[in-house]
């Protein structure tokens, strides 16, 4: 539990003491630490960086941090809902500065950092796995998911609570949480959410059973599920139009974060077999490489697979390191089929109607396509075997080949289920918007 005084000092709760002191070396451009035998004291620097507007400011906190696809994609959505019901400021709280240049790249108009705290009228955890996958800790023991929890995800809900600002969690996965004090913490967290949703039954139950909430928990398919090509800017189509115009008679078989195809471990290594051993034998497919993380080091994986293609095939690939948010979005709208490690890839092609054929990393991943019935085109990447990955992989090119529809009415159904997050939004905002125009006038 954290407390906070009206100098911005926020006190921990000394058991967790020697659990959070990480923490200062996470966010040490956001936030000052000073550490006591009995307490960690935390002194939040509200740094100067533009003066908030007399309209309501929303703040969103999501996995913002590492600049990934999906994360991001999931603040656009959020920030559409939030500005296509009112005008207001988007904060969001948690980007550091040394993360600022290169999120505002993305995020142009928003305000970045704590320092607007005070100005903050509502909360908003915008999607993703904040709550949940703590594999590499104990039951007492910190490891490096639970330090990374602290550090970035408790102090957006524990300011709110201290200043009585309302806050909701939508679109979330939660669980599993193994470490005692981050499993307190959530709760405490979800305790005093005004309104929480989240992306699949097992979330769902994991906070009514083993965290032991009570209130009401709407349960819905991923918000990432909403996205249509309408949503496109015109830009990022003509700019994914440009990189492909060469290539539109072709098979385009989008291969998604060509790292996971380069580790020398046996599932890796029969993925990447797999692959090769599907294009010797077909001619009209041209591989596009591309990643979603905006990371140099991802974007040489791009080139050092396509030149293993190019050694062992004869192909020239498409290498498209992360072209931007709206970007990846047109790229895998325009693609004949997909071959992804990751969730949300995935899940983008099935908004846009694209078949997509997942060697999942995370179970996360598996629960989307059993939400979504297409079970058997999902399954985890270390059971991956070289006949397997050929088997999908043909799969994904045969579908790009035959252009079956994919938007059927399971498809209708589950984007309709989806909105429910919008509405949890607008709902939620629109009781904070009451309380905002009341204080104004």
């Amino acid at each position: 539990m954290i407390f906070a005084d009206s100098n911005g000092w926020c006190r921990v709760w000394k058991p967790v003491w020697a659990h959070l002191k990480i923490v200062g070396q996470v966010l040490c451009k956001t936030c000052d630490f000073r550490s006591s035998p009995d307490q960690l004291l935390i002194i939040v620097r509200w740094e100067d960086t533009q003066e908030l507007k007399n309209i309501p400011s929303v703040a969103f906190h999501g996995n913002y941090s590492d600049n990934n696809f999906g994360d991001l994609l999931l603040c656009k959505i959020f920030e559409s809902w939030v500005r296509s019901a009112f005008s207001c400021q988007i904060i969001y709280p948690m980007v550091t500065e040394i993360e600022r240049t290169r999120f505002r790249t993305h995020f142009s108009d928003s305000i970045c950092g704590l320092r607007p705290f005070k100005a903050w009228d509502a909360l908003v955890y915008c999607g993703g796995g904040l709550f949940g996958d703590s594999r590499s800790g104990s039951r007492f023991l910190p490891g490096n998911f639970d330090r990374k929890f602290i550090a970035q995800n408790v102090l957006p809900a524990e300011l709110s609570i201290w200043k009585g600002k309302p806050y909701a969690i939508v679109g979330m996965e939660v669980g599993p949480l193994s470490n005692i004090f981050v499993r307190r913490e959530t709760k405490r967290i979800f305790e005093h959410a005004r309104a929480i949703s989240v992306r699949n039954v097992e979330s769902q139950d994991y906070i009514q059973e083993q965290l032991g909430i009570k209130q009401e928990i709407i349960c819905a398919p991923d918000p990432a599920v909403t996205v249509s090509k309408e949503d496109i800017p015109q830009r990022a189509e003509g700019k994914i139009d440009g990189l492909l115009q060469q290539h539109t008679n072709k098979i385009l078989l989008g291969i998604h974060h060509p790292r996971d195809f380069l580790h020398d471990f046996p599932a890796a290594q029969s993925l990447r077999e797999g692959l090769i051993s599907v294009l010797k034998s077909s001619d009209d497919v041209i591989p596009v490489l591309f990643t979603d993380v905006g990371d140099d080091r991802h974007s040489v994986h791009c080139e050092k697979l396509a030149q293993i293609i190019k050694a062992i095939c004869g192909i020239d690939s498409v290498s498209i390191p992360f072209p931007g948010i709206w970007e990846t979005v047109a790229l895998i709208s325009r693609l004949s089929a997909v071959v992804t490690t990751k969730l949300h890839v995935g899940v983008v092609a099935y908004s846009m109607g694209v078949y997509c054929e997942s060697f999942a990393n995370h179970p996360k991943t598996k629960r989307f396509y059993a939400l979504t019935g297409r079970h058997d085109q999902c399954i985890l990447f270390r059971e991956t075997t070289k006949e397997s990955a050929i088997e999908k992989i043909m799969k994904a090119i045969d579908s790009g080949r035959r252009k079956p529809l994919l938007r059927d009415a399971n498809w209708e159904r589950v984007r309709r289920e989806a909105q429910a997050h919008k509405g949890v939004v607008s709902s939620f905002l629109k009781s904070f918007l009451k309380s905002f125009l009341q204080r104004s006038n």
